[in-house]
C-alpha cells in the first residue's frame, strides 16, 4: 500500500514538470521592438557637490522601460557630444554616445554619469548644463544635466557679521542667511548671488547693494531647471519663484539699493515653521526712523521683474524708489499694505504677465492701503504716506491702481504727473494733479510670453514724453545716466 502511494506522488510530480515544461517551451519569446515610452527615475540629474577643487563627481539615473515588450533604445547620448563636460556609463561601456541598449519588458537600466569640472575656471558658467537624451525609434527622451561649475563661496544657514561681498566668485545663499543686528553687509559691483529655492537674504542689520551701470549686482536662482520647462527659450526668462526674495525686517535699517537687478524671485519660503510672504523684496514696519527724513530702504537705479508672488512688498514699512522698473510680478508689483510711508518717483511699474487670480482676489500693478485684513472681519492698521512722481503704473489689466483705506488710522496718497491705467474711477480721497488716465505709454515691447524681448523705453510718440514734472531732489539722469529734460519723460527711462 505504502508503495502504492510512493509510485501516485511520483506520476503526479512526473506529470506537474511535464506540464510545466510543455508550457514552458510553448511560451513565445519577447520581442525587441523600436515603438513605446521610456521614463527616467529623476527630473533632473544634478551634480550639486560644492566643487571646491578639480575632481570628478559620479551620479546615477534609472531609465525605466514602461511597455510590456523589450525595447531597442538605439542610442544614450550626451546632446553635447564631444564638448561635454560629462561622460556616460552603460553596461560598462562608456563614452559620450552608447548605442543600442536593449532593456527587458518592465525593467530598468542604469545609466551613470560623470562630471570633471575646473572649478576656477572663471570662463565656465556658474551652471554646466547638458542633457541626457535616450532615442527609441523616432522618439527622444530627454533628461536635463545640471552640475555647479565655478568654485563659489557658499552661505549656509549663516548670521552674518559686517563683511563685503566682491565680484571674484559667486555667492550661494542656502537655507537662508541673516545680516545680523547691528551688522551692515556691503556687495560690490558685479557680483552674483544665486539663491536656493527655499531660501531667502533676511536683513536685521544694513544692506548696502553698490552696483554701477555697467556693472549691475545680480540676485537670481542657484538652478536653472527653467529649460525643463521652455525647452530652448533663452534661459534668463526663467521662471517666477525660483528663490525666496531680500527680506528687510522690522529692526532693520540704513538699507540702501542702486543698480541692481532682481530675477524670478518671489517664492513662499518658510522661517522656524511659518511661512514668509512670497515677495522679492519685503520692507517690514519701520520703528526706528519713520516720520524723520530716512527710510528704511533707498532703492534706486534698479529693476525687479518676473516675481512669483510680489515684486516690492510694503508691511507699514518705509520705501524710497526712485529710477526703478519693476515687472511682470504674478501679484502686485508693488504692495504697500498695512500703512506705512513710500515715495516712487520716475518708476516704470508695468504689469505685463499672466497674475494669479482667484474669486476672492485681484491684484493690481500698484496697491496703496492703509489696513491688512487677518480674517473674520479683523484687521489691523497703521498711517500710510505714498507719494508717486512722474510714475508709469500701466499694463494688461483694467485697472492697475488701487487704493483703500480704513477710519481708524490716516491715509495720504498722491499721485502727481504719473501714466496710468484704471478703467474706474480712483477714489476722491487720493490727491490728483495732472495725471494722464488710460493712454497708451507706448513701450517698444510688451510681450508676456517672453520677458527678455520687452523693452520698456517708451516712442518718441508716447503720451509720457515730456510730460514729467520736475521737483527739489529728484534725480538728474534716468535709471541708464541720460539727462533727464525739463519737463522729464514720465517712467525710468527718459
Amino acid at each position: 500500500m505504502q508503495k502504492t502511494k510512493q509510485f501516485c506522488s511520483y506520476i503526479i510530480l512526473l506529470t506537474l514538470i511535464v506540464f510545466v515544461t510543455g508550457a514552458a517551451s510553448c511560451r513565445k519569446l519577447s520581442k525587441t521592438s523600436d515603438k513605446g515610452n521610456l521614463a527616467f527615475s529623476v527630473d533632473t540629474l544634478l551634480f550639486d557637490t560644492v566643487f571646491t577643487a578639480r575632481g570628478t563627481s559620479t551620479r546615477s539615473v534609472k531609465i525605466i522601460n514602461q511597455e510590456k515588450s523589450r525595447l531597442n533604445i538605439s542610442s544614450i547620448r550626451l546632446q553635447r557630444g564631444a564638448s561635454s563636460p560629462y561622460f556616460i556609463n552603460v553596461n560598462g561601456e562608456s563614452g559620450k554616445t552608447i548605442n543600442n541598449v536593449d532593456i527587458e519588458a518592465n525593467d530598468s537600466l542604469y545609466v551613470f554619469a560623470s562630471v570633471n569640472i575646473d572649478p576656477g575656471n572663471v570662463n565656465d558658467p556658474f551652471v554646466v548644463e547638458d542633457r541626457l537624451i535616450a532615442t527609441v525609434g523616432d522618439k527622444e527622451f530627454i533628461l536635463p544635466v545640471l552640475g555647479y561649475g565655478q568654485d563659489a563661496i557658499y552661505i549656509t544657514d549663516s548670521l552674518l557679521q559686517s563683511q563685503t561681498w566682491t565680484a571674484d566668485k559667486p555667492y550661494v545663499i542656502v537655507n537662508n542667511a541673516y545680516v545680523d543686528e547691528g551688522q551692515t553687509l556691503n556687495i560690490q559691483p558685479g557680483t552674483r548671488v544665486y539663491v536656493h529655492a527655499d531660501s531667502r537674504l533676511f536683513v536685521l542689520g544694513s544692506l548696502n547693494i553698490n552696483g554701477t551701470r555697467s556693472d549691475s549686482v545680480v540676485f537670481q536662482g542657484d538652478r536653472i531647471d527653467r529649460r525643463v520647462y521652455f525647452d530652448d527659450e533663452d534661459f534668463v526668462n526663467g521662471v517666477g519663484g525660483e528663490w525666496g526674495g531680500i527680506y528687510i525686517t522690522q529692526n532693520s535699517y540704513n538699507n540702501h539699493i542702486n543698480y541692481a537687478l532682481f530675477k524670478n524671485g518671489g517664492a513662499t519660503t518658510m522661517l522656524n515653521g511659518d511661512p514668509v510672504m512670497d515677495a522679492t523684496i519685503q520692507v517690514d514696519p519701520d520703528t526706528l526712523h519713520m516720520g524723520n527724513g530716512n527710510f528704511k530702504l533707498d532703492i534706486k537705479n534698479s529693476i525687479v521683474r518676473n516675481s512669483g508672488g510680489y515684486g516690492i512688498f510694503g508691511f507699514g514699512g518705509s520705501i524710497r524708489a526712485e529710477n526703478c522698473l519693476v515687472f511682470a510680478s504674478a501679484k502686485e508689483n508693488v504692495a504697500l499694505i498695512r500703512g506705512g510711508w513710500y515715495r516712487f518717483y520716475g518708476c516704470t511699474i508695468a504689469g505685463y504677465a499672466s497674475r494669479i487670480s482667484t474669486a476672492t482676489e485681484k491684484y493690481y500693478g500698484v496697491a496703496a492701503i492703509n489696513f491688512f485684513n487677518i480674517g473674520n472681519n479683523q484687521y489691523v492698521f497703521a498711517p500710510l504716506v505714498a507719494d508717486f512722481k512722474n510714475c508709469i503704473i500701466y499694463g494688461n489689466a483694467a485697472d492697475e491702481f488701487f487704493a483703500n483705506k480704513v477710519d481708524d488710522a490716516s491715509a495720504v496718497v498722491t499721485l502727481e504727473n504719473c501714466l496710468i491705467k484704471r478703467t474706474d474711477a480712483i477714489a476722491a480721497w487720493v490727491q490728483q494733479s495732472n495725471n494722464i488716465f488710460n493712454e497708451n505709454p507706448l513701450f517698444l515691447e510688451t510681450d508676456p510670453n517672453d520677458l527678455h524681448a520687452n523693452d520698456y523705453h517708451v516712442e518718441d510718440a508716447s503720451p509720457a514724453k515730456a510730460r514729467g514734472i520736475t521737483f527739489p531732489g529728484m534725480a538728474t539722469v534716468d535709471i541708464e545716466g541720460t539727462a533727464r529734460t525739463n519737463p522729464p519723460t514720465i517712467g525710468c527711462y527718459q
